[in-house]
């Protein structure tokens, strides 16, 4: 056999000797075995579960307007001679809120009374006159009367001669004539009435337009409300009333803080949604119940901490062709003049509470953890980590409602990881630390260390 080979047998004929004198030199109870090392305690945070109200809102800004604004513009362009009202001023309806140059207004006035005093004048000698005229029908007539029938009774009898009959008869067609001409005159009188009836009637729409166009140099609110902007002067032509883009401004703008509302558009989707909770509040109107189906908060940055309630007033039945949207219109509760409150103008945020699950079980969002299409969280039980199926139901900001699947269990007031649960497994050994204590101890090391007080904190963070 060659001397290579030779080396290569013996070598491998002596690793059983190797193996025996490393293991089988003493009994197996006298050597240490290896230390096999033990899993440390995962730490986490924790958090209650609460049971609590859960709703689901649609959430979206606006402007409050007021039904009841309007920018009172000077129809004339006359000097402004008195203000008499400031911004932030509350006025009656029908209250003066500044005087322009009457002057000639007035004048208009004076001389459109004139002439109505002139028309009325006119107006009763016409009337004399007519009374004139049908006085003389009266009279020529009852001449008329007497000569045709002396006339008559003459031409039958036969004792006058003829030149006297002539007589006669030329009487009786003066007199008929007299009275056609006085008849003339009653017409014509009875046409001068109507004529100044009319000189009468243009004299007084002169004078109320006179009046009217003196109402003009008078500005004055046409119902109660604050006085939102004042933009004239005295001595300021009130027809060129300029802001400060150049462009003609109002006199003033009046608002009144108790009609408040705002409108908001939203997705056509939302239509029949809107539309049933319109019919339920009309609905519980009309029998002085609570049935509205859509809860509606308003909230502003100008009022923190405040937050107001809203009515759907009015659902648009038609749908923007442009941007696929309908308006809603709500109603904001009203704010009494000097009150703090809601003001027209002022960015609000609505809240438009579309369901509401009132005793949902909920835990922070940052318990929840997904994998592929299952939900679940990690609770605590006996410091080990119990995983559990839910599906996710309402949420908001901070929080999520969670529906353990059938078969799993989790109840208010159980303690579910929010910090550290990315990496943790079924089953786990955790420990728990709170935000304002010390860290919990697990099972092995409380049991040879003195109890400490539990306290179990819920994390926001």
């Amino acid at each position: 056999m060659p001397r290579v080979h030779s080396a290569v047998l013996a070598a491998f004929l002596s690793v059983p000797c190797l193996v025996a004198a490393c293991s089988g030199g003493s009994s197996g109870s006298d050597a240490a075995a290896p230390a096999v090392k033990q899993r440390e305690a995962v730490r986490v945070r924790t958090a209650l579960v609460e049971r609590r109200e859960m709703v689901r809102t649609i959430s979206t800004t606006t402007t409050v307007v007021s039904e009841r604004e309007i920018e009172i513009m000077p129809r004339a362009s006359e000097v402004v001679t008195r203000v008499l009202v400031e911004e932030g001023d509350w006025v009656e309806a029908g209250a003066v809120l500044a005087e322009l140059d009457r002057r000639a207004s007035q004048s208009a006035i004076d001389s459109a009374r004139i002439s109505l005093r002139d028309a009325d004048d006119a107006a009763k000698k016409a009337q004399f006159a007519l009374l004139d005229a049908q006085n003389r029908v009266a009279t020529t007539k009852l001449r008329w009367e007497q000569a045709t029938r002396e006339h008559e009774r003459n031409e039958k009898a036969g004792m006058i001669s003829a030149q006297a009959l002539d007589n006669l008869r030329t009487a009786r067609d003066t007199a008929q004539s007299e009275h056609e001409g006085a008849l003339l005159a009653v017409e014509r009188a009875q046409s001068d009435i109507q004529a100044v009836g009319t000189q009468k009637a243009k004299a007084e729409v002169a004078l109320e337009r006179a009046q009217l166009e003196d109402s003009y140099m008078v500005l004055s609110a046409p119902f109660q409300g604050t006085i939102a902007q004042r933009n004239l002067r005295v001595g300021d032509s009130a027809g060129r009333i300029r802001n400060a883009a150049g462009q003609i401004a109002s006199a003033f703008v009046l608002t009144d803080s108790r009609a408040l509302r705002a409108t908001v558009n939203r997705p056509q989707r939302e239509l029949p949604m809107f539309l049933a909770a319109q019919k339920a509040a009309r609905q519980a109107a009309l029998h002085q119940g609570d049935g509205a189906a859509l809860e509606i908060r308003a909230m502003a940055e100008a009022l923190p901490g405040r937050t107001f309630a809203g009515e759907i007033l009015l659902v648009s039945p038609s749908i923007d062709p442009a941007s696929g949207s309908f308006r809603v219109t709500v109603g904001l509760p009203p704010t009494e003049p000097g009150a703090a409150g809601l003001l027209p103008g002022m960015l609000v945020r609505l809240e438009i509470v579309t369901e509401r699950h009132p005793d949902a079980l909920v835990v922070p969002k940052r318990a929840l953890r997904r994998e592929g299409g299952t939900d679940f969280v990690f609770a605590v039980e006996e410091n080990r980590a119990r995983r559990i199926e839910v599906r996710e139901g309402l949420s908001d900001d901070e929080s999520t409602e969670v529906l353990p699947v059938e078969g799993a269990r989790l109840a208010a007031g159980a303690r579910v990881i929010v910090v550290g649960n990315r990496e943790i497994e079924d089953k786990a050994e955790v420990l728990e630390e709170s935000v304002n204590s010390a860290p919990a101890r697990p099972a092995d090391e409380a049991a040879t260390k003195p109890a400490a007080p539990a306290t179990t904190g819920t994390s926001k963070g």
